[in-house]
């Protein structure tokens, strides 16, 4: 077995072992290269003392060359001053250091309809060396637009206390008002007569009462904990293109109407006695059907179709015959229709 097999895979023909050793001294040859590189190319060391302090001086003159030069601040630094970057003219920026051809970009910047907002803003400015703008951006003191000397984040005092007091949400409940003493720096003589700002806060809602959610008005549905103006709006709107609510569940399906929010009102909706606005399938047209929010277009075709080629519906109930029609489809429409 083993003789065969010797026979089969390790015996060679004169070619093949003339290619087989080619191989091998090529292998020796390419794994001894870079040593005999390595050999013929190395340096000599220097045996000199003169040369080694030769070296050692050479070293430490790129080592000086290669160290960054410190900055030198313009002459014009002693003479800072706080300014306004808004309304600084060019001769200005010229003395507190910004070259000529900055200073005329920044005009340019402003007179395009940019605006400071803030000190950190000089170094969005193309060619202002930032340690120019570092020692620049203490010095900045930017007037605000209603002349109330603020600026920053909070540069209103009334935002300040809406923000403050919850006044910027709809579902902060909170109004409050009076007036804020504008004592900030040197106001008198750059806003004579404007002492006092008047602002308005938020102060809490009073206590919710419960309303019919088929008769309650914009004013009632903003009494509700949550409820600003814009989901008052929006829950009549639904409410009229429904035809009236059947359940306290419907008011859930209003458009961006948090499920928190409607938790937090359902102790308070009630449904009265008023009736619900209903559809004739028979006399209905296509388009007052695709209106309603849970009938549309498809569906409204279907019916449409359905009574023609069967000559009108006999019962609502034949609603069950149309494909698009299942049991919970069904259930929520069936409150909305009626035959005549």
């Amino acid at each position: 077995m083993w003789r065969s097999f010797a026979r089969e895979y390790l015996r060679f023909s004169r070619k093949e072992q003339f290619g087989i050793i080619t191989l091998a001294i090529l292998m020796l040859i390419t794994s001894y290269i870079p040593d005999l590189v390595f050999y013929f190319q190395r340096r000599v060391p220097a045996t000199g003392s003169d040369d080694l302090k030769a070296a050692v001086l050479a070293f430490e003159a790129g080592m000086g060359t290669a160290e960054e030069e410190p900055v030198v601040l313009p002459p014009a630094y002693a003479g800072l001053f706080y300014f306004d970057p808004n309304t600084l003219a060019v001769a200005g920026w010229q003395q507190l250091g910004v070259s000529e051809r900055t200073a005329a970009t920044i005009r340019k910047y402003l007179a395009s309809g940019g605006r400071f907002r803030k000190p950190a803003d000089l170094g969005k400015i193309y060619g202002l060396p930032p340690v120019l703008c570092t020692q620049l951006m203490p010095y900045v003191r930017i007037e605000s637009k209603d002349n109330t000397g603020f600026s920053g984040r909070y540069d209103r005092p009334d935002r300040y206390y809406a923000r403050r007091y919850g006044g910027g949400r709809e579902d902060s409940g909170r109004r409050y008002s009076g007036y804020y003493s504008n004592n900030y720096r040197d106001s008198s003589s750059r806003y004579p007569g404007n002492d006092t700002i008047s602002f308005t806060r938020y102060r809490k809602k009073a206590s919710a009462a419960p309303i019919d959610i088929n008769l309650a008005d914009s004013t009632a549905w903003q009494s509700l904990p949550g409820i600003g103006p814009g989901f008052a709006r929006r829950i009549i709107v639904f409410r009229d293109r429904l035809g009236g609510f059947y359940s306290v569940e419907q008011v859930a399906e209003c458009y961006g109407l948090p499920d928190s929010t409607f938790q937090k009102i359902q102790p308070f909706l009630q449904i009265g006695s008023s009736s619900l606005k209903k559809l004739d399938l028979n006399l209905t047209d296509e388009k007052s059907l695709a209106a309603h929010p849970y009938i549309r277009y498809k569906l409204a075709r279907l019916i449409v179709q359905y009574r023609s080629s069967h000559a009108g519906f006999r019962a609502v109930s034949d609603l069950r015959n149309l494909p698009l029609v299942d049991e919970i489809i069904y259930r929520k429409i069936e409150h909305y229709i009626e035959i005549k």
